[in-house]
């Protein structure tokens, strides 16, 4: 367990910019295949869309992570936007993400729930590659457990950890397997998206139980807070959404 991965003369390789990196790159091409899976124009995707969405979604991950932490940034402010960027949530790339598109889709005449469906499976793929990320860097473990896959962390007293990055990179890998199998199958534009983040949110619950440290004074932590929130729009969606297509054809071509 290091952040580094390897030293190029003056140019340190760590870890988590590595595995940034890796899903940023791999997001465009798989967002582009399933985009024209659903009748959406791969180039406009490529050419117009990725990169503002990717920087958007950057910095609300990053806003998102200074929120939920603000005992960090207590003494030092500035390292809110100061590199290194070691600290990103999901939960604020994903609110950040959904008001880009609500102003880009419209302007495209590109329905916003397909175009999310497109996206759901390299937003999985990007939560597996940073959680490693979160590993080599010795951050995100849980509370100290007997159990014989905890994890000792540098630094860190109590004992082994429950590591709990490689917990949500598993369960994140089951979502991404499901949501692969329903991709050509999709009753109704955003079920896979949202179908997606609710078992995602679901497995964020379960997995923060583990990690007391971080608990807010209702008794949840801060990515609870955020996944409740997200669960209870995602159920409304899908309930709604099943309702609608009961009487309407599925929506967008697919392979």
């Amino acid at each position: 367990m290091h952040p580094v991965l390897l030293h190029v003369g003056p140019l340190t390789l760590r870890w988590y910019g590595v595995m940034m990196g890796l899903a940023l790159i791999l997001s465009v091409p798989i967002t582009a295949h399933f985009a024209g899976r659903y009748g959406i124009d791969r180039r406009l995707i490529v050419d117009t869309f990725a990169v503002p969405f990717l920087a958007v979604a950057l910095v609300g991950a990053r806003f998102g992570y200074v929120l939920s932490h603000l005992q960090e940034f207590q003494d030092r402010p500035l390292a809110a936007i100061l590199p290194p960027y070691a600290g990103l949530a999901s939960h604020g790339s994903i609110a950040a993400g959904l008001l880009f598109l609500a102003w880009w889709c419209p302007r495209h005449r590109i329905p916003i729930w397909r175009l999310l469906d497109a996206m759901t499976p390299a937003f999985l793929v990007a939560i597996i590659l940073v959680r490693w990320g979160n590993v080599m860097n010795g951050e995100l473990f849980g509370d100290p457990t007997s159990l014989p896959w905890g994890i000792t962390v540098p630094g860190v007293p109590g004992g082994p950890r429950h590591p709990l990055p490689l917990y949500e990179m598993v369960g994140t890998a089951l979502i991404l397997i499901w949501a692969l199998r329903r991709a050509g199958r999709r009753p109704f534009d955003g079920f896979l998206f949202w179908a997606a983040v609710v078992a995602s949110s679901v497995l964020r619950c379960f997995l923060d139980l583990l990690r007391s440290e971080d608990r807010t004074v209702i008794v949840l932590t801060w990515g609870q807070i955020a996944a409740l929130v997200l669960i209870g729009w995602g159920v409304w969606f899908l309930w709604t959404g099943t309702r609608r297509a009961r009487t309407v054809p599925a929506p967008g071509p697919s392979e």
